[in-house]
């Protein structure tokens, strides 16, 4: 990764429309370059374009964190079945107080309840979760930047 693909990055990430004859005079070179450029990042799975929905507007008014905790050699099963779930917008695995991390959006209390309670927590597997709902959010950012990655930090002085 050079310059001229951080740049096509960090344009994109402001503005996903972002014409490529645009980013191309930006950086001095051609929109055939830029489009070839951006074509292997997408091939190397680096990026990809896709439009984003705010929950909010479309009425999904209790989003929540759910921590589970998993039997052991079930990680696998569970975070399959759970990712499968159309609330779920985001699953990871961690290494901390719960086996996985999701973050859903659900309508309201209702459906919240009913999809721990006749979903999740039926699933096999599942040993337990806690539910942490969001009331408030104060960042929400796609725009983590690799040449943050590049940057070393600065050492300290003891």
């Amino acid at each position: 990764m050079d310059e001229l693909d951080r740049l096509i990055l960090q344009t994109l990430q402001q503005d996903g429309r972002t014409p490529f004859i645009k980013i191309a005079r930006q950086a001095g070179v051609s929109e055939t370059t830029i489009r070839r450029r951006y074509g292997q990042m997408v091939k190397a799975g680096i990026v990809r374009t896709v439009g984003i929905v705010d929950p909010h507007a479309l009425g999904f008014q209790a989003p929540a964190i759910i921590g589970v905790t998993v039997e052991p050699g079930m990680i696998n099963q569970v975070a399959k079945a759970i990712g499968e779930l159309p609330e779920v917008s985001y699953l990871v695995m961690t290494l901390g107080a719960f086996d996985l991390v999701g973050e859903v959006f659900c309508r309201d209390i209702s459906h919240i309840t009913n999809l721990l309670t006749q979903q999740i927590h039926l699933l096999p597997g599942v040993r337990s979760t806690e539910t942490l709902a969001i009331a408030r959010s104060y960042k929400l950012s796609y725009r983590w930047s690799p040449a943050l990655e590049l940057e070393a930090p600065e050492p300290l002085n003891s």
